[in-house]
């Protein structure tokens, strides 16, 4: 009971402390993932096998796992990009979710709608599914994506009709701000490239999210 009452005293007496706590949260939040952050592009695997096409999604995945198991498990081996590619994209032609084809130059690659289950499924099959939680969020905006960053996700953007990416999955994994009131930067590992790349919050485009957090 005293304890309580100090407690209680306490956030009283000094009101802005929880406010202060809550941005020192945040500002870890928003580049925690980023010394974790992996670099694997679709042109890597895309002779594997008999070829791949449209495979951003695995690729994404891909990237995901590697960052979970980067933190979770400093200092042990990695498993072969490669081999966790062709894993990943096993699932997905499993699952009837990725489609290793390209139709009229539009139709092929991962459903949109079902990027969830086939996150979930590709965590369970390399060890994963007990150490992170995989969530739907409808439309993609920068406040949005901040947000998911500043509460520690991996943020898993699908991207429509992108004037670089056109329909595409790539992750987010932190963002900075250009001055102390200077517009925001946020990070892409996009897939195609083989490191960081920055962009603006209008060049995120438009499209839906998923969240990748630790349990």
């Amino acid at each position: 009971m005293i304890r309580r009452l100090s407690e209680l005293s306490e956030r009283i007496s000094h009101p802005g402390k929880k406010a202060e706590k809550t941005t020192a949260q945040q500002k870890r939040g928003s580049d925690e993932w980023i010394p974790f952050a992996s670099w694997c592009t679709t042109g890597q695997f895309m002779n594997l096998d008999k070829g791949f096409k449209n495979h951003c999604g695995p690729t994404a995945a891909v990237n995901v796992i590697r960052m979970l198991k980067s933190r979770l498990r400093p200092g042990k081996e990695p498993s072969a990009d490669e081999e966790l590619f062709l894993t990943c994209a096993g699932i997905g032609r499993k699952m009837g979710i990725y489609w290793n084809r390209e139709i009229l130059g539009r139709f092929g690659g991962t459903s949109n709608f079902l990027t969830g289950p086939y996150l979930r499924r590709c965590l369970k099959k390399t060890g994963l599914e007990d150490a992170a939680i995989v969530r739907f969020h409808p439309w993609i905006t920068p406040d949005a994506v901040r947000q998911a960053l500043d509460t520690g996700a991996i943020v898993y953007l699908e991207v429509y009709y992108h004037p670089k990416y056109k329909n595409h999955h790539m992750l987010c994994c932190g963002y900075r701000r250009q001055g102390p009131k200077g517009p925001e930067q946020f990070l892409l590992s996009d897939g195609w490239t083989r490191g960081p790349v920055w962009v603006s919050g209008d060049q995120l485009g438009h499209g839906h999210f998923l969240t990748i957090r630790l349990k």
